[in-house]
């Protein structure tokens, strides 16, 4: 048994009852809590033991709580609470009965295009507010995002969200997952709103088509593929997407950012457009 089971049954800062745990990831462990205050289910996210005393990490668990507290949109994780207690840095967010987009195309395989449409126009809702506010999520990927049983996204995990143009990792340094990297970020060069609208290319690549367009056997061979590679459309790899989808995501997936959508608004009025049939 880890220590970590130990958190199970307690009361955490003399007000979170833990029930049960969620899942773990790169820094963090986030249980299903009772809050006692306020009569509410919540999930807790603890950093854990190895990063506590990490200022890098501490720092970017500070941030996550701080980005996504500000951030009041429907397709965004609410932050109720975070703070210090413990000997930990902790959030208390919003418990979402869900499972993650990366889950359902796991078990499910590629998306309905409609679907995949709607779903990719939620993701943008939450990024244009998040643009809007200054922040650049950079770390877009279908593991953050969890669906509802009611068809609602909602975007989560803003762990390396930067605010303004604050640079906290040092140049060169790769921030992000592999598959989903911007060619910007592969580079380890600044990065702004139309990197998120590239990794959501990528996402919404996997959607329709169940694959993501890079692989490799390491990191670095992914980051490279990104930089020099152009995937073959869509609906090479599935006759029923449309042309005009093909093209959205295309562009999306520009090499240059100048050649992307400028903004998350101007890569939703093409989707909408495709949706009602339209040509983009």
């Amino acid at each position: 048994m880890t220590s970590t089971d130990t958190m199970i049954g307690r009361t955490f800062d003399k007000r979170y009852v833990i029930e049960r745990k969620l899942g773990s990831g790169g820094m963090a462990d986030v249980y299903l809590a009772e809050d006692q205050e306020l009569g509410r289910r919540v999930a807790l996210k603890l950093l854990d033991d190895r990063h506590a005393s990490d200022e890098q990490f501490v720092e970017r668990f500070r941030r996550e709580a701080q980005s996504a507290a500000g951030l009041n949109h429907p397709n965004i994780v609410s932050i109720f609470d975070r703070g210090y207690a413990e000997g930990t840095y902790y959030i208390a967010m919003e418990f979402l009965d869900g499972r993650t987009l990366k889950e359902l195309l796991v078990r499910n395989g590629p998306t309905p295009v409609p679907i995949a449409i709607d779903y990719a126009r939620q993701i943008l809702g939450a990024l244009a507010f998040a643009h809007r506010n200054g922040i650049v999520h950079r770390d877009i990927k279908p593991h953050n995002i969890i669906v509802g049983s009611d068809g609602r996204l909602k975007v989560t995990d803003f762990g390396i969200a930067r605010s303004g143009a604050s640079q906290m990792t040092e140049a060169g340094s790769i921030v992000g997952t592999a598959q989903y990297l911007s060619p910007e970020q592969a580079r380890g060069a600044p990065v702004d709103p139309r990197s998120d609208l590239y990794s959501l290319g990528i996402v919404l690549y996997e959607m329709l088509t169940g694959k993501v367009p890079f692989t490799g056997d390491t990191p670095v061979e992914i980051a490279m593929k990104h930089l020099s590679q152009v995937p073959d459309p869509p609906s090479k790899l599935r006759s029923g997407v449309p042309h005009d989808l093909d093209a959205v995501v295309m562009r999306a997936l520009s090499k240059e950012p100048d050649q992307r959508y400028g903004s998350a608004e101007e890569m939703d009025a093409d989707l909408a457009r495709v949706a009602r049939g339209v040509a983009v």
